[in-house]
């Protein structure tokens, strides 16, 4: 298969399908007296956050207040402010915020550094592997976004594959998201009559990036069948 026909794989995600509208509870539906404990309760709730945000702005309090806020962005739904106070806690305190609850510690983990994968995977397309491993240690974490990806060429499939190979494998490891169209696209393309080694070598090292030894090793008895070879070893 030539590197034209590569490009017109179709890589693209299907749009989703709704089963149908969620049900939900009208708040003007609601008895009046339990409307009156709801909005008392909201602008409790939101008089805590403001008297909260003072206090943190003075630097006077110590870090059980910045939980505390952090608890009440999250639970009111300000995950925009919590990303903002976790990276100002980070600055002071050196750790993301940890939101301590009885006999267990809970880690809230902040937004990730995300990289976009290019529409067409071709040569000198992917994100700077320097760059995605130090995402990948820091405290944010990395993310890898597959879901604009679309086809791929034959340099780009041996980037792309010395790429994962590059990526850790421990708890560092990034997170991988929009993929599944991609990976499912490229097995059913390698399967194909037409379907060249460079195709095998990619989903090769996705596999061994996944840890997923019974996928590997399926796939590896297909590639021997296929070529006639010994294929990789994990």
């Amino acid at each position: 298969m030539d590197d034209e026909n590569i490009l017109n794989l179709d890589f693209t995600v299907t749009e989703g399908w709704s089963s149908g509208p969620e049900s939900s509870i009208n708040f003007e539906d609601l008895p009046s007296n339990i409307k009156e404990l709801l909005s008392q309760a909201t602008n409790e709730i939101e008089m805590a956050i403001k008297k909260l945000e003072q206090a943190v702005e003075s630097d006077l309090v110590k870090e059980p207040s910045w939980q505390m806020l952090a608890y009440l962005y999250l639970g009111t739904n300000q995950l925009d402010d919590f990303s903002s106070l976790n990276r100002r806690y980070e600055e002071t305190f050196g750790t993301p915020i940890s939101v301590n609850v009885p006999q267990k510690g809970v880690q809230i983990v902040p937004e990730r550094v995300v990289f976009e994968m290019p529409q067409k995977i071709v040569r000198g397309s992917l994100p700077n592997i320097i760059l995605v491993q130090k995402a990948c240690v820091s405290s944010r974490g990395a993310m890898l976004n597959f879901s604009n990806v679309n086809g791929a060429d034959t340099n780009g499939l041996k980037e792309l594959a010395e790429f994962f190979e590059n990526l850790p494998l421990d708890e560092t490891r990034p997170e991988v998201s929009g993929i599944d169209s991609f990976i499912s696209s490229l097995e059913k393309a390698a399967n194909d009559t037409t379907g060249i080694q460079e195709m095998w070598s990619m989903l090769f090292a996705y596999r061994r990036f996944c840890n997923d030894v019974d996928a590997f090793d399926e796939l590896a008895i297909k590639f021997a069948v296929r070529f006639c070879i010994s294929p990789p070893s994990w």
